[in-house]
């Protein structure tokens, strides 16, 4: 018996560690996506989803979704991932083991505030001047985003680390690695991401700005920047062309479902695919408002339509900071 519990157990371990090389032995398609508002542009897939379809899904904690496409051998990284177009740009940004088949959210960062007044738009940017604002994962997305609307309107900014002193003149930056700490750091307000931003709405703070209006709209009106994008195995795509344009039509469709399911829905299949049994969704029905799920910014854009704007939002950090992106190869966009 003890033998028998032994293995039982090694069996649930590998269920839940084994991730990409197990499933393919099956020879299925592994598509990895991070927990949040990525995850809900594959809701609809996911609640579909079937044993026998061909395709499995794995929602992951954020912090480990580069490790899908990272690992020494190729048949243990996932055939399709979403990842930050950050991290894609660093990662895989040559087109040669992967490339970029499409944009899933284009931003979810809002301001807010203690203060219902005032709300912060280009026109009026300037009044943060002699502010402090607590950013969440200043050395990432969120910070470099704010810093790159805030480098293009001509306003100086600085962080209050190092014993750096708060000016009258620049924008007061504050570091924060969660929405928890709005309650404990002192700063005038704060920026956020959807859905978190649902949730202190109900604690008292008012939404102040909006990342995606102070950052602009394209061509065809739509505000917001890529931040989620779909990616594939380069080889994947040489074998199997007609499979990928049929799949990725699927999500189009999912994406556009995201936006008017229900929350238990959407919660509901994020949750029933999660890679780790230990790991609890951050995504909550009660938050999921329709509010929040528009704040999500959940639109698919193809390489085709968003490979410029992808450029242009990745030329603007890194004119923030030179390291935290790379150029992306014209091999990268599969189009």
């Amino acid at each position: 018996m003890k033998r028998v519990a032994i293995l039982l157990a090694l069996s649930l371990s590998l269920g839940v560690f084994g991730g990409c090389k197990k499933d393919k032995e099956l020879g299925e398609v592994g598509v990895y996506m991070p927990d949040g508002a990525p995850s809900l542009a594959f809701a609809k897939l996911m609640s579909e989803d079937s044993e026998d379809d061909g395709v499995f899904y794995r929602v992951v904690n954020p912090a480990l979704i580069q490790t899908k496409v990272t690992a020494d051998k190729d048949e243990d990284n996932a055939d399709f991932c979403v990842l930050p177009v950050t991290a894609s740009s660093k990662l895989l940004g040559s087109g040669e083991k992967y490339k970029l088949l499409a944009t899933v959210t284009h931003g979810n960062l809002f301001m807010v505030s203690k203060m219902q007044a005032p709300t912060f738009t280009q026109e009026n940017l300037h009044l943060l001047k002699g502010k402090t604002v607590g950013v969440l994962q200043i050395k990432q997305v969120p910070g470099l985003t704010f810093k790159s609307i805030l480098k293009s309107a001509d306003i100086p900014y600085q962080e209050l680390t190092g014993g750096v002193e708060k000016s009258a003149e620049k924008v007061n930056l504050k570091g924060i690695s969660s929405a928890s700490e709005i309650s404990v750091v002192d700063a005038d307000c704060f920026i956020l991401a959807q859905p978190a931003v649902s949730a202190v709405s109900s604690k008292g703070f008012y939404v102040v700005g909006d990342l995606q209006a102070l950052y602009g709209a394209d061509e065809q009106g739509n505000l917001g920047y890529p931040q989620a994008v779909l990616v594939a195995k380069s080889s994947f795509l040489d074998e199997h062309d007609a499979w990928t344009k049929d799949f990725l039509k699927k999500v189009r469709e999912s994406v556009a479902w995201a936006n008017t399911a229900s929350a238990e829905t959407l919660v509901s299949a994020v949750s029933s695919h999660l890679e780790d049994s230990g790991y609890q969704t951050t995504l909550k029905a009660p938050l999921l408002t329709p509010t929040a799920i528009a704040g999500c910014s959940l639109r698919y854009a193809p390489a085709s339509v968003c490979k410029e704007q992808i450029n242009a939002y990745l030329l603007g950090l890194k004119g923030v900071d030179e390291q935290a992106v790379s150029t992306l190869s014209e091999n990268f966009f599969w189009e």
